[in-house]
């Protein structure tokens, strides 16, 4: 009797063990969420799968150049396009592409509007006055046949004329001044026979 009983007793626990192994009764296990996000398979082990997402999108804000930096209508093909109002000047390459814009100072209404060819170039140039222009490329001539063209800003026993922060003003006797950092980049762009649009 005692023996059926251990026997008896034996056979509940490995019976309530073996409930235990098989996770027990389905009101004991959690059911898969309804946003995918976790599974309980039983009260003591939860597995977590990686959270989804939609990936997100950054859109870049769009950014204009502000109207007076916008390339005039100028023609087509690499050019430089100086204009005169605006006492600006754009380097344009083949492809149509505005590689560089800055402000220079040259003169009010001059020179006359229209497309030019450069016919010459002088690394070191001197002007009338005794003044020193360096990068000078020359594209057209006044009224009293003397040379227009980019250069850097004049020196006075290397002393300059007017500062960087004054380009953009109308300052020059009829050349078309830059910085020397703009200068040289013209120097290096415009080639003897090269294309300069003079706009309004």
């Amino acid at each position: 009797m005692r023996v059926w009983s251990t026997v008896a007793a034996v056979a509940a626990v490995v019976a309530v063990g073996a409930a235990l192994m098989m996770g027990g009764s389905s009101g004991d296990r959690e059911e898969i969420a309804a946003d995918d996000v976790s599974v309980a398979l039983d009260a003591s082990t939860t597995t977590v799968a990686p959270t989804t997402t939609a990936p997100t999108t950054t859109v870049a804000p769009t950014t204009t150049a502000p109207p007076e930096d916008l390339l005039p209508p100028s023609g087509s093909g690499r050019r430089v396009v100086f204009s005169i109002e605006g006492q600006r000047m754009w380097w344009v390459d083949e492809n149509e592409t505005v590689l560089r814009t800055a402000l220079v100072s040259g003169r009010a209404n001059t020179p006359q509007q229209g497309t030019f060819q450069v016919y010459s170039k002088t690394l070191n140039a001197t002007g009338l006055d005794g003044s020193r222009m360096d990068y000078f490329v020359r594209f057209t001539k006044g009224p009293n046949g003397w040379a227009i063209g980019f250069h850097d800003i004049p020196k006075v026993d290397g002393v300059p004329v007017q500062t960087p922060e004054q380009l953009g003003q109308p300052l020059s006797h009829g050349c078309i001044r830059q910085s020397t950092e703009d200068a040289q980049f013209t120097w290096e762009f415009l080639d003897v026979g090269s294309t300069v649009v003079v706009v309004a």
